[in-house]
């Protein structure tokens, strides 16, 4: 009876080992046991040899680019610049292809392995020679982890590595230049928003950006060069008609949403706005070239913006660790405050009252009032600005003590709306009324002005 049943047991492990075997080992992804195995190229292939590759995506769609010197143009399925970073990396990936394993080295049908015929093609020409070299690539291991893939000309079946699916699997869209708009960024100093009726024009001089329209007033430079640099780094999402000037109706770009002109010296580019592709993409076209694009909503959002939008915040251009001295008028009376450099290594600057009276204040709420002052900003903007009412004028001079700037800003208070008023820029700022309060109490303590 034992000796029955440690047969029957014996019979029962050799049962579940074999299927074990069967099931497991036997249907094992090949590319399981490459991650030691020793590697070897595809091609021989001299860095930068290449000069013409035909790509045939899993679609069937066939791009050709071709080089001349280190350019790369894209030829077929229609003449484009190419997307340098795009071909670069097809063609070093075509240089380093390795071998990760040998799966047949002569199968009977390559078939099964999606080589007959191949998902994806893969044909280059190297520079001096007369016949092209031919990549098949099919379809992913079961695992997803390899490719299968083969020379035209030689019988093995091989791996390669699945990451490769995207860099080989290319549509003619990916392999082209993408700028929605080309311009020499360094070089831009006008940007005109004609947004229907309404137009914004700016203008820079040196690093300064300035309207000439709707208003005359200094612009916020950060908001305007942050607008040049996402046009000059826009790229488009796809590419709806190659050649559609006779079809701008189609796109809504007969009549734009805006039309957006950069300008650098005599020389100009200008992308137009069209209707909403979907929920995220717009038609555009860059109006010196011929196809209709699609760029993402988001960029749109950017060329709809109001004139209000690049106006400068800040109340004050000095902020309190720049400041160097400090005119305050109000209700007839001058105040001045002087800040005197600090003696020694590690003395504190400090700051005292020089007119009406010579007097030292306290500093920590001088401080305060520095720092509320020089922190005021627009959160809106007036057409007109207020008169009458609570009024505090703010000259401050700052910045290099041997040629120190000096600005004049006054602060007027009707009701619960606080302006900030600057000589020069039409209506106001609309700033933070507890703000303004703040530091007039600030004031009132330090100077004693009732």
């Amino acid at each position: 009876m034992r000796s029955g049943r440690s047969f029957l047991l014996m019979l029962v492990v050799a049962a579940g080992l074999g299927a074990y075997i069967y099931f497991v080992e036997m249907k094992r992804d090949p590319a399981a046991d490459t991650a030691t195995a020793a590697r070897e190229k595809v091609f021989i292939i001299p860095t930068g040899a290449i000069e013409e590759v035909e790509v045939t995506n899993a679609s069937k769609e066939v791009t050709t680019v071709t080089r001349k010197d280190a350019s790369w143009t894209v030829v077929a399925p229609e003449a484009a610049e190419a997307d340098t970073i795009a071909v670069s990396t097809l063609v070093s990936s075509i240089e380093s292809l390795e071998r990760v394993k040998v799966i047949d080295a002569n199968p009977a049908s390559v078939e099964p392995f999606g080589l007959a015929p191949a998902r994806m093609r893969i044909v280059f020409k190297v520079a001096g020679d007369t016949a092209a070299k031919t990549l098949l690539i099919g379809n992913k291991t079961p695992t997803g982890g390899d490719l299968y893939a083969k020379v035209d000309d030689a019988p093995a079946v091989f791996l390669i590595g699945g990451f490769l699916e995207d860099t080989f699997n290319k549509k003619p869209f990916d392999l082209r230049e993408k700028s929605v708009l080309k311009f020499a960024q360094e070089g831009v100093d006008a940007v005109t928003l004609s947004q229907g009726a309404a137009r914004i024009s700016l203008t820079k001089t040196g690093s300064d950006w300035r309207f000439t329209a709707p208003l005359s007033a200094n612009a916020d430079a950060a908001a305007v060069d942050a607008l040049v640099n996402r046009l000059f780094q826009a790229k488009m999402t796809g590419l709806s008609a190659a050649d559609a000037v006779t079809r701008l109706k189609e796109f809504g770009l007969d009549k734009p949403k805006v039309v957006v002109t950069v300008g650098s010296g005599s020389s100009k580019a200008e992308l137009a706005i069209g209707a909403n592709q979907d929920d995220t993409n717009v038609f555009a076209r860059d109006l010196a070239r011929p196809m209709v694009f699609s760029v993402e909503k988001t960029l749109v959002d950017e060329l709809l913006k109001k004139a209000d939008d690049f106006r400068v915040k800040d109340a004050f251009a000095f902020r309190s660790f720049t400041a160097l001295g400090l005119d305050l008028a109000f209700g007839g009376k001058a105040y001045s405050f002087a800040k005197k450099k600090g003696e020694g290594e590690n003395a504190a600057d400090t700051w005292s009252q020089t007119a009406p009276d010579a007097k030292a204040v306290d500093e920590a709420k001088f401080s305060d009032l520095l720092m509320t002052i020089s922190n005021l900003r627009a959160e809106s903007f007036a057409a007109a600005a207020l008169t009458g009412g609570e009024s505090l004028t703010v000259t401050a001079r700052f910045g290099d003590a041997s040629a120190p700037q000096t600005e004049t800003v006054t602060l007027r208070k009707v009701g619960a709306v606080v302006h900030a008023i600057r000589a020069g820029d039409p209506g106001a700022a609309v700033v933070s009324t507890t703000d303004f309060d703040r530091a007039m109490g600030l004031f009132r303590e330090i100077t004693g002005a009732k």
